[in-house]
């Protein structure tokens, strides 16, 4: 895929991040932002806690991700521990998952 990801190629690679997410998103799960970096995917999951089991989930979800994909997939990804302020996602970016947070 090009640099200039059309709108067809956004929406597969969003609608099969959220079908590899069905079963495993848990509490611990913050947010998981799906964008391009030159010629590749990027997939960043913002965790709460740093927990073996989330890991493992974050780990399942990028196999079944790349087991929908052609062998030509460039991927990378991410994982963000905390619970401080989730950044602000630029426009090209696609949210596809956020938990509701409410902040005192």
């Amino acid at each position: 895929m090009s640099n200039d990801a059309g709108l067809k190629d956004w929406n597969f690679q969003v609608l099969m991040l959220v079908q590899s997410m069905l079963g495993a998103i848990t509490p611990n799960f913050r947010m998981v932002v799906l964008s391009r970096d030159d010629d590749a995917w990027v997939i960043m999951f913002y965790l709460q806690d740093d927990l073996e089991k989330d890991v493992e989930e974050v780990n399942d979800i990028i196999c079944r991700y790349s087991a929908y994909q052609d062998s030509n997939l460039q991927l990378k990804w991410e994982i963000v521990f905390g619970c401080g302020e989730l950044p602000v996602v630029p426009e090209a970016d696609r949210v596809v998952y956020r938990r509701k947070e409410i902040f005192d």
